[in-house]
């Protein structure tokens, strides 16, 4: 058996370690599993890996539990208005600033005695005792109906946001400004948002707690964060349907959203997005794909993205998450992925359904997947639970249509490190150990040399460990109620000599001595 080091070394959506060789369609069925103890009895460091993976995945089986309560909490009430420091403001009376050019023109209603004015060549409007300003070339208002129209180069100015626009309706009634024509709003916090119409609702006292800014016919909003130490970080972009802004932190799109960031392209059909906790939710069949020289494509019921100093540090995919890449595909009912310095960290993947990973040579199937890559280079990749990997013989020397497969509670593998400033090498494996009730089933060349005819050997015990050298399994130790059996098919030259004799008592072929693949050890070290 010759082991396939970028196998599993790609068994992780984001390890990418560049696998090229051509996947095969079998794949393990989760019904062969079986299952088992946690882990074999004495083996203080199978047990400990198993113990913190199995403490790991709980806490995030926990957190994605109290996540898609609160993600229920939004779809059912709607998200939650962040509270304003600042308390609302008073309803605007609006006082005309007259100009040299300035020229104006009242009526007066006979039968409610209420005004209509029309005021030409520049407006300029103060709301009494509040900073709020509004200017365009024209005006006309209404008593009766307390309605205001400005008409060509209007701007509404606020502490909180700055509005433009061709042409802008104020209804005092309702505290209400909708703005028509190459709409731009600027934030207070630096996000800008433009669109062909949009309707700003301010926060005032009796009306409403929360401004609200709603953008219809397929706006666009941009945003620059900064970083710790104040630096602005690249711009994101947001574009849907319809975007309101719910304060000053809160967006929610809604309709053919695209996230465009300097690491993602993300896309959904709602997204939720609060700059504030710096957490983002992306709903009904979201999408994420990454940019750079390891690409990758995360999709799910919903997605959910965690940021800390404006950085991302975790993403979660709920509901039949699915990650994949060039060489490798990882499925789940819950993906959660941890980053450290833009790079992945760590994963969990687990949930009723169980968890899987493909790859081109190798298939991963347990309860949960624990992955530790610490600078996204894999070190050890942990199958909890009923776990069991099959993968591909060396094809070069055996030609089967069988696959190998190693079955257990518990599997983990192990990989060699890799120099910090080698970014195109595979970590190659070290070694695979199964423990609790594991078996093995693997195809070694045949002594008498045909690749048609592989020599079978399937062993059992409470642990089975395979150590790789250069890539290629140097031996198999099994230990604790060791079982197992090696077959070979005699040769045809054999089978000429011996087609006259009798089957019965006809001794086995059994491979020469020293030349046996693997070294079944038992404890107290018999082989």
């Amino acid at each position: 058996m010759r082991a396939q080091s970028s196998g599993i070394a790609c068994s992780l959506m984001l390890a990418l370690a560049g696998c090229h060789r051509q996947a095969r369609t079998s794949v393990p069925s989760p019904a062969a599993r079986a299952p088992a103890p946690v882990v074999a009895p004495g083996d203080s460091a199978i047990t400990a890996a198993a113990a913190d993976s199995i403490r790991a995945i709980e806490l995030a089986r926990q957190r994605a539990a109290r996540d898609s309560a609160a993600r229920d909490s939004v779809n059912r009430s709607g998200p939650v208005a962040k509270p304003v420091t600042d308390k609302p403001a008073e309803r605007c009376v609006m006082d005309m600033l007259n100009t040299p050019e300035t020229r104006s023109q009242s009526v007066r209603d006979p039968a409610t005695g209420k005004y209509f004015t029309y005021i030409g060549g520049g407006v300029h409007g103060k709301c009494r005792n509040q900073d709020i300003t509004v200017k365009g070339d024209s005006l006309e208002s209404y008593d009766q109906t307390q309605l205001y129209i400005l008409i060509g180069n209007t701007e509404y100015k606020e502490p909180r946001v700055t509005i433009s626009a061709q042409r802008a309706t104020y209804f005092r009634a309702e505290e209400r400004l909708l703005m028509e024509g190459n709409v731009r709003a600027v934030m207070q916090n630096g996000a800008v948002m433009i669109a062909p119409r949009a309707e700003y609702f301010r926060a005032v006292r009796g009306i409403r707690q929360q401004s609200k800014l709603v953008a219809t016919q397929r706006p666009a909003l941009s945003y620059t964060e900064k970083d710790s130490l104040g630096r602005p970080q690249p711009p994101t972009n947001l574009n849907a349907n319809e975007i309101t802004a719910d304060g000053d932190s809160v967006f929610i799109a809604r309709g053919e959203v695209v996230l465009n960031r300097s690491d993602i392209v993300a896309t959904g059909d709602s997204a939720y997005m609060d700059n504030g906790k710096q957490w983002s939710r992306l709903m009904k069949g979201p999408i994420i794909q990454s940019k750079g020289e390891q690409p990758y494509t995360l999709r799910g019921h919903a997605i959910d993205l965690y940021g800390a100093n404006r950085q991302i540090h975790r993403v979660v995919a709920l509901d039949s998450a699915h990650a994949t890449s060039k060489d490798v595909e990882l499925r789940s009912d819950t993906l959660d992925l941890r980053v450290t310095a833009n790079r992945l960290d760590r994963a969990f993947a687990f949930g009723p359904g169980g968890a899987r990973a493909t790859t081109p040579e190798r298939d991963i199937v347990a309860d949960s997947l624990d992955v530790i890559m610490p600078g996204q280079r894999i070190r050890e990749l942990r199958a909890i639970r009923r776990a069991y990997a099959e993968s591909d013989p060396d094809t070069t020397r055996i030609v089967s249509d069988e696959r190998d497969w190693l079955r257990g509670d518990t599997i983990v593998a192990r990989f060699d490190s890799i120099p910090p400033n080698d970014t195109t090498s595979a970590p190659r494996i070290a070694g695979i150990v199964a423990s609790g009730s594991a078996s093995s089933f693997y195809q070694v060349p045949s002594n008498s040399g045909d690749r048609n005819k592989p020599g079978i050997n399937y062993v059992r015990g409470n642990r089975i460990s395979l150590d790789f050298v250069a890539g290629n399994v140097e031996t198999v130790t099994v230990t604790d109620q060791v079982s197992g059996v090696y077959l070979e098919a005699a040769s045809d030259t054999a089978a000429k000599r011996n087609k006259n004799r009798p089957i019965r008592g006809r001794t086995p072929v059994r491979p020469p001595t020293g030349q046996r693949p693997t070294a079944i050890r038992r404890p107290g070290g018999d082989q």
